[in-house]
């Protein structure tokens, strides 16, 4: 019998690469910064499970990308999608990739779209902060006013969107975080648990791979 849970498991398998010192990514920096130090310094194998879950992922904004370019929808027009996307800092550099840039006709918006995917949509009531924060970062690098969070389910394909407006104040912030993070990693210091200390990120806590590791540095 073909044991296809492997074949999907093959599939999906990337070659790890370390991270270097000095390149980061948007869709990192909005996860607590002693997480993302770590990921640096103690690299993980990322579970096949989560590949999985990553390659939906990337299944589901494939899909969005066929509905925002098809002929059926012509009050938008989809300007590109997965966009190469760096800023560079005064000594590092930031980058990753934007989902879709997106023109609405109607009033000659352009508008990026960050695609997130759900296990039901109906429960979620507000964006994720940290998604929030990618997105802001997006439309700083983009030079782009207006963002949509767009949630898709992965059962029954429904959507819940939330508009994002760039905050300058917002932005300084990130770069900031940017700048703290090189600075624990290139004077090898490990910084604050943010999470733990941080109304609206403790649930991460319970999430992170790095937990029983975190705790004991903390003692």
């Amino acid at each position: 019998m073909i044991d296809f849970d492997a074949l999907i498991d093959k599939h999906v398998t990337r070659e790890s690469r370390p991270k270097s010192i000095g390149r980061y990514y948007p869709s990192e920096i909005g996860n607590c910064i002693r997480k993302v130090w770590y990921t640096y310094n103690y690299p993980l194998e990322v579970d096949p499970g989560l590949r999985r879950i990553f390659h939906l992922g990337d299944i589901l904004h494939d899909f969005v990308v066929e509905v925002l370019q098809s002929d059926k929808n012509k009050e938008i027009e989809l300007l590109s999608a997965e966009m190469p996307f760096k800023v560079e800092m005064e000594n590092f550099v930031i980058s990753g990739r934007v989902d879709d840039l997106l023109l609405v006709k109607s009033d000659s918006t352009k508008m990026l779209v960050e695609v997130k995917s759900s296990q039901n949509v109906k429960r979620i009531r507000k964006p994720m902060e940290n998604h929030k924060t990618q997105l802001q970062f997006y439309m700083y690098g983009m030079h782009v006013s207006n963002g949509v969070l767009l949630y898709i389910d992965k059962v029954n394909l429904e959507t819940k969107s939330f508009a994002v407006k760039f905050s300058p104040k917002r932005n300084r912030q990130i770069l900031n975080k940017f700048r703290a993070l090189h600075k624990h990693l290139t004077n090898k210091t490990l910084p604050a648990p943010e999470a733990k200390r941080s109304n609206g990120m403790d649930w991460m806590c319970r999430y992170c791979e790095y937990r029983d590791k975190c705790s004991k540095d903390e003692k």
